[in-house]
Protein backbone atom coordinates (compact mmCIF):
# COMPACT_ATOMS: atom_id res chain seq x y z
CA UNK A 1 0.00 0.00 0.00
CA UNK A 2 1.15 3.12 -0.70
CA UNK A 3 0.83 6.86 0.84
CA UNK A 4 -2.07 7.47 -2.06
CA UNK A 5 -3.42 4.27 -1.63
CA UNK A 6 -3.80 5.15 2.47
CA UNK A 7 -5.41 8.44 1.74
CA UNK A 8 -7.64 6.55 -0.18
CA UNK A 9 -8.50 4.58 2.51
CA UNK A 10 -8.79 7.05 4.93
CA UNK A 11 -11.96 9.43 2.18
CA UNK A 12 -13.75 6.39 2.60
CA UNK A 13 -13.92 6.19 5.91
CA UNK A 14 -14.49 9.44 6.42
CA UNK A 15 -16.93 9.62 3.73
CA UNK A 16 -19.24 7.12 5.64
CA UNK A 17 -18.85 9.15 8.49
CA UNK A 18 -21.78 11.71 8.32
CA UNK A 19 -23.68 7.99 7.81
CA UNK A 20 -22.23 6.39 10.86
CA UNK A 21 -23.76 9.98 12.77
CA UNK A 22 -26.81 10.17 11.65
CA UNK A 23 -27.73 6.36 12.54
CA UNK A 24 -26.22 6.67 16.03
CA UNK A 25 -27.56 10.04 16.46
CA UNK A 26 -31.27 8.88 15.30
CA UNK A 27 -31.60 5.39 17.55
CA UNK A 28 -30.28 7.84 20.74
CA UNK A 29 -32.75 10.28 19.88
CA UNK A 30 -35.39 7.74 19.81
CA UNK A 31 -33.91 6.04 23.29
CA UNK A 32 -34.72 9.07 24.60
CA UNK A 33 -37.54 10.53 23.04
CA UNK A 34 -39.55 7.28 24.62
CA UNK A 35 -37.37 7.38 27.54
CA UNK A 36 -38.19 10.84 28.57
CA UNK A 37 -42.11 10.22 27.54
CA UNK A 38 -42.44 7.10 29.64
CA UNK A 39 -41.31 8.94 32.80
CA UNK A 40 -41.15 12.00 34.90
CA UNK A 41 -37.63 12.79 34.45
CA UNK A 42 -36.38 16.48 34.05
CA UNK A 43 -33.62 16.71 31.78
CA UNK A 44 -30.37 18.50 33.55
CA UNK A 45 -27.08 20.00 31.79
CA UNK A 46 -25.55 16.81 33.19
CA UNK A 47 -27.33 14.58 30.59
CA UNK A 48 -26.31 17.16 28.04
CA UNK A 49 -22.94 16.69 28.51
CA UNK A 50 -23.29 12.72 28.75
CA UNK A 51 -24.74 13.13 25.60
CA UNK A 52 -22.01 14.92 23.97
CA UNK A 53 -19.47 12.36 25.71
CA UNK A 54 -21.12 9.35 24.26
CA UNK A 55 -21.30 11.10 20.56
CA UNK A 56 -17.38 11.85 20.95
CA UNK A 57 -16.51 8.62 22.49
CA UNK A 58 -18.75 6.72 19.65
CA UNK A 59 -16.40 8.86 16.99
CA UNK A 60 -13.44 7.84 18.14
CA UNK A 61 -14.39 3.90 18.57
CA UNK A 62 -15.44 4.82 14.99
CA UNK A 63 -11.84 5.85 13.64
CA UNK A 64 -10.89 2.16 14.78
CA UNK A 65 -11.48 1.47 11.23
CA UNK A 66 -8.91 3.48 9.96
CA UNK A 67 -6.70 2.50 13.09
CA UNK A 68 -7.06 -1.11 11.86
CA UNK A 69 -6.16 -0.75 8.23
CA UNK A 70 -3.38 1.51 8.97
CA UNK A 71 -1.85 -1.05 11.34
CA UNK A 72 -2.43 -4.17 9.13
CA UNK A 73 -0.06 -2.35 6.54
CA UNK A 74 2.43 -0.91 8.61
CA UNK A 75 3.22 -3.97 10.73
CA UNK A 76 1.48 -6.68 9.34
CA UNK A 77 2.36 -6.07 5.63
CA UNK A 78 -1.08 -6.01 4.42
CA UNK A 79 -1.16 -9.72 5.72
CA UNK A 80 -4.59 -9.73 7.16
CA UNK A 81 -5.93 -7.58 4.03
CA UNK A 82 -8.57 -5.67 6.66
CA UNK A 83 -9.49 -3.33 3.38
CA UNK A 84 -11.00 -6.36 1.77
CA UNK A 85 -13.46 -6.52 4.73
CA UNK A 86 -13.69 -2.62 5.27
CA UNK A 87 -17.72 -2.88 4.17
CA UNK A 88 -18.12 -5.76 6.65
CA UNK A 89 -16.37 -3.73 9.84
CA UNK A 90 -18.13 -0.47 8.95
CA UNK A 91 -22.01 -2.61 8.67
CA UNK A 92 -21.05 -4.10 11.91
CA UNK A 93 -19.81 -1.54 13.77
CA UNK A 94 -22.92 0.70 12.92
CA UNK A 95 -25.76 -2.02 13.89
CA UNK A 96 -23.57 -2.46 17.21
CA UNK A 97 -22.87 1.26 17.49
CA UNK A 98 -26.88 1.93 16.92
CA UNK A 99 -28.35 -0.87 19.06
CA UNK A 100 -26.02 -0.32 21.66
CA UNK A 101 -26.66 3.24 21.85
CA UNK A 102 -30.40 2.53 22.05
CA UNK A 103 -30.43 -0.17 24.50
CA UNK A 104 -27.87 2.10 27.05
CA UNK A 105 -30.13 5.36 26.81
CA UNK A 106 -33.34 2.92 27.51
CA UNK A 107 -31.95 1.23 30.39
CA UNK A 108 -30.98 4.23 32.01
CA UNK A 109 -34.72 5.62 31.20
CA UNK A 110 -35.73 2.25 33.15
CA UNK A 111 -33.99 3.17 36.76
CA UNK A 112 -36.01 6.18 36.02
CA UNK A 113 -39.44 4.11 36.03
CA UNK A 114 -39.13 1.81 38.88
Amino acid sequence: MTIEELKLDMKWWESKRWIFNCLVCFFGSLALYKGLSQCDYSWSISDTIGVLIWGIGANILYSLGILLELFDWYYLKNKIGIRNFRVFLFTVGLLFSCFWTYCSAFLYFIGHIW
